[in-house]
Formats: structure tokens, sequence, C-alpha cells
């Protein structure tokens, strides 16, 4: 074999090697990077200890001396975070250190670095434009699912009535959104079907916390089809007749 030819195809070799190489460091510190686990950012070099120790006895949150409305202290901290102390971190650990003089400060500490993880974390997918609504609730509800323990997640985050008919609204949309030549009876099932996956047993509670306009955006998404092809008057009788049918259906 000639010497050059010899020489070309040890010099192809050595690129192909070289690619490989290249990919694999990309993938280590590109793509692994945006597949990061959100726990292993929920603490500091001051708050692994006790953020550690709080998974496995959270019920400290709820003893005596701490906020009895966990979120609303959190929210205020990163309210004077921000605005007070302009970004600094050290502040704020310095601040509860000498608000809460004993342990307390630390798990507080612990407690919020993880809750400013998750917030930065949802704003942005709450930023991407390529998620619709529901998408997005989904994608910030499972990140607060990883990053906090049930315990802690409940104390944060509390039940309220008003958050299934947000995620129900937000789900018609995100259905109507991706199926526009769905018919209005499919669009009614899976709305229903939904709502009771949502509402469960709490229905009555639930329904007094809609909000007025709740039903009638309900009955635009669902048949949204047919009310684009009558005049103003037939408009109005038909969304009229569709709210009451809806209201019937929906509480039985």
């Amino acid at each position: 074999m000639p010497v050059n030819k010899k020489k070309t195809i040890t010099f192809l070799f050595i690129l192909i090697l070289l690619s490989l190489f290249l990919s694999g460091l990309v993938y280590i510190l590109f793509l692994k990077k945006t597949k990061e686990d959100p726990k292993q950012s929920s603490y500091d070099s001051r708050s692994e200890v006790y953020w550690q120790r709080l998974q496995n006895r959270p019920e400290v949150l709820i003893g005596p001396g701490y906020p009895q409305d966990l979120r609303d202290f959190l929210e205020t901290l990163r309210g004077k975070e921000s605005y007070l102390w302009k970004g600094d971190r050290d502040k704020t650990y310095e601040y509860l250190l000498e608000t809460y003089p004993d342990e307390r400060a630390h798990v507080l500490y612990a407690l919020y670095v993880a809750f400013m993880n998750w917030k930065e974390k949802s704003l942005e997918l709450e930023q991407r434009e390529d998620l619709s609504s529901y998408e997005k609730l989904t994608a910030v509800n499972r990140m607060s699912e990883q990053i906090f323990p049930l315990m802690i997640r409940n104390l944060i985050f509390p039940k309220h009535p008003t958050t299934p008919p947000v995620f129900l609204l937000s789900y018609l949309e995100d259905y109507v959104q991706k199926n526009p030549y769905s018919y209005s009876r499919e669009r009614k099932r899976i709305f229903l079907k939904k709502k009771k996956e949502l509402y469960q047993n709490e229905k009555w509670e639930i329904q007094s916390w809609e909000s007025p306009t709740f039903l009638r955006q309900v009955i635009e998404l669902i048949y949204s089809r047919e009310i684009l092809e009558m005049s103003e008057e037939e408009k109005t009788s038909y969304r009229n007749a569709k709210l009451e049918e809806l209201k019937a259906d929906f509480w039985n």
C-alpha cells in the first residue's frame, strides 16, 4: 500500500476518534447538565446537612417557633433578599441567624434554599413558549414533587379549592389547541372525565370557589366550532342553553 494512502487512512481514523471524543465531551458538559436532578441544586454548602435531615424529619416545621404560614414566610424572605439585600444570599442567612438564634435558623435556611431552587426552575418553565398553559402547570407541579417530600410540599403548597378549576380549564384549552377539529361531544366527554378526576368528592366546595366566568369559558372552548358559524343572536341563546345543560351534567 502506498505510503500516502496509509497516511490518509491514519489521518481519517484519528479524525473519527477525535469527533467521537468531542461528541462525548459535548454530551457530558451540556446535555447531561440539562437533565440535572432538581434535588441536587436544592441545597448549598451551608444548608446541605440540614436539608438532608429535613427530608427525614419534616415534622419539625410544624413545631413551636416556626412560621405558621410557610409559603408566606418564604415569599416574604424572597422579597427581602431581592429588594433589600440585592440578591445577597449571605444577608438572608445572617437575617435568619439573628431572627431565629437556634436550630430553626438553619432549618429555615435549608428550606428557603430549596424553595428558591423550585422558584427559579418554575420561572424557567413558565417562560417556555413551546409549552401550553396546562403543560406548564403540570411541569411546575411535577417539579415541586421532585424537590419536596410530601409533608413539606403540603405545608408550602396546601390544597386550595381554586386550584382544580384552573387545572381543568387549562387542560381543556390544551386539548382544543391540539385537537382543533375535534367534535364538541368529544371535548365535553374529556372535560367531564377530567373534572371527575380533579374534583373527586369535593365538587360542591370547589364549585363555590369557581370564578364567575369559568363555565362560560368552558362553553366557548367546547362549542367554539358551532358558535363560529352563528349570528350574534343565535350565539346568545345557544350559549345560554349549553350553559344550563353543562351545569346539569357538571354536578350530576
